[in-house]
């Protein structure tokens, strides 16, 4: 413990409510913690470091620093040392950063092996970013682009060239916004729930970064679309916007919103249990690997027109149970390009 915070809180007696007294014992925990931290790494042979940088609520930047080691009996440790606030974002400031955190917790950077970051430029630029900065000093401290951030891009990617299904998304978007941020709005679709004696749940915001809640987000949806309607339905003539009501109602009781939803859902299942075991500190890189092709290898299956038949014909029904109509579509067109056309 801290010797001038002691001899504060023995002072005086009183209930250390005021800020500087909680402050003072928050940092007293982390301290204590972080030497608890150090304790464990310190016999080991190598680490890596796990950097990332963001804003918090009061928009400072933050540098969160994690290191991952393994111990004697091969358990996989990930352990953050904390956050730092940072003035400048560049990559020169950020590696002399690292460097001096990893320093003052008494490690040695030289036993630095790898170091994981996302794919902004600053981070994993290969010629002035941070991994070319530290791997100057530490040569043996190889750059991972994180496989979770790289799988987030991908879809990220993907999505945005598909008009329809960015269409969808924004809707599942407006819809949360338009039904969670307003209290009215809040407790008429909780109430139709209780009434239905249905647990009551919430919409999920989709984060652009965290494909779990797009999965979850989606499932909600479909678990509650009746609920939904019948709440727009209200609010068409109860709400202050009823426009946005009506514009929502007439987007979500069309059988494309109801076909997207499901093979959306469909898909994002696959790559949830992928995206989640990506981010899990236990889990090894052969393990990782042969998850990526399971994952590949379903995606692939997905692809095919009995996947996409089966997927067609649950919507269809469920739309129909909506009292949606149903608008048969054309085949598919399944054309080969023209290099693996058969001759």
């Amino acid at each position: 413990c801290d010797d001038n915070v002691k001899l504060k809180l023995e002072s005086r007696y009183g209930h250390y409510t005021s800020p500087e007294y909680q402050n003072d014992c928050i940092k007293i925990i982390a301290s204590i913690t972080r030497s608890n931290i150090i304790k464990q790494i310190s016999p080991i042979g190598a680490f890596s470091i796990l950097v990332d940088e963001t804003k918090d609520t009061s928009k400072k930047e933050q540098l969160s620093l994690v290191i991952r080691f393994v111990d004697n009996e091969f358990n996989v440790f990930e352990k953050a040392l904390g956050c730092y606030h940072m003035v400048k974002c560049n990559a020169s400031t950020l590696s002399q950063e690292i460097q001096k955190i990893v320093i003052e917790n008494n490690l040695d950077i030289n036993k630095c092996i790898a170091q994981y970051y996302d794919g902004a430029s600053v981070m994993s630029g290969v010629f002035s970013g941070v991994q070319k900065r530290i791997s100057d000093a530490v040569p043996q401290a190889i750059f991972v682009h994180c496989y979770a951030h790289r799988l987030n891009l991908c879809l990220i990617h993907s999505i945005q060239n598909n008009s329809i299904v960015v269409n969808f998304f924004d809707t599942v978007q407006s819809l949360y916004k338009y039904l969670m941020n307003g209290n009215t709005r809040y407790e008429i679709f909780m109430k139709v729930q209780e009434d239905k004696n249905l647990k009551a749940i919430h919409l999920e915001r989709l984060v652009e970064t965290r494909w779990s809640y797009w999965h979850t987000s989606l499932q909600k949806i479909k678990m509650r679309i009746t609920e939904i309607l019948d709440v727009l339905k209200v609010l068409t003539v109860q709400d202050d916007q009823p426009a946005k009501a009506l514009g929502l109602l007439k987007e979500v009781s069309t059988f494309r919103f109801v076909l997207v939803l499901h093979i959306m859902e469909k898909l994002l299942e696959a790559i949830h249990c992928l995206s989640c075991e990506l981010q899990n500190p236990k889990i090894s890189l052969p393990a990782a690997m042969d998850l990526v092709d399971l994952t590949r290898k379903e995606l692939t299956t997905l692809r095919s027109d009995a996947s996409y038949s089966l997927l067609y014909n649950k919507a269809k029904t469920h739309a129909l149970s909506l009292g949606i109509t149903v608008e048969e579509e054309q085949e598919r067109n399944t054309r080969l390009r023209r290099k693996l056309q058969p001759s």
